[in-house]
Order: C-alpha cells, then structure tokens, then sequence
C-alpha cells in the first residue's frame, strides 16, 4: 500500500524541506528496515512524524531528524516496527 505525505517543517531539512512530498509503502512484519531509511510513524504527543532511522538494535529503532532541536529518540526513545506505518520511498 503507498500513501503520499507532504513534509511539515525543518527536521530534515536539507534532506527533505518543508512543503515537499514523499511517496511512502507501508510496512509490514517482513518490511526490513535499516540503518538511512526514513520512516513514518505516530507518536503520542506529538502525531505524525518522520525521522531517519540511525541505528538498529534488537528490533528497536533508533531515529533522529538532522535539525539539532528536532524532537526524536533523544526525547522519547527507540521505536519498534510494529510502531513504525510507512517506510519513504522518494520524493515526488
């Protein structure tokens, strides 16, 4: 399944700007994600958002935006993949 967001904000910025738009698949159990991928997820407090994947361990997902005041896994820790929807394909 592929699903079309529009980026809001800096947090990967120069990667992907504010008002651009990324063509995503969902992921699934058998989905491998590794360490660069960008990833969709939802977070409590803060919705949706989209992060780069910068380590990998266990199952658990570590994943940082390039903005130094992004918030990330420096706030609210790793992710797991059943925490992650979809997984950036390109820009469009």
């Amino acid at each position: 399944m592929l699903r079309l967001f529009k980026i809001s904000g800096n947090s990967l910025f120069p990667h992907y700007k504010d008002g651009e738009r990324v063509l995503c698949r969902k992921v699934f159990k058998n989905t491998k994600i590794k360490v660069d991928d960008t990833v969709v997820f939802e977070k409590n407090s803060y919705g949706m958002m989209i992060k780069q994947v910068k380590h990998v361990d266990n199952k658990h997902y570590f994943v940082e935006g390039t903005e130094p005041m992004s918030i990330d896994s420096r706030n609210f820790g790793t992710l797991l993949q059943e925490e992650i929807k979809y997984k950036v394909l390109f820009k469009v």
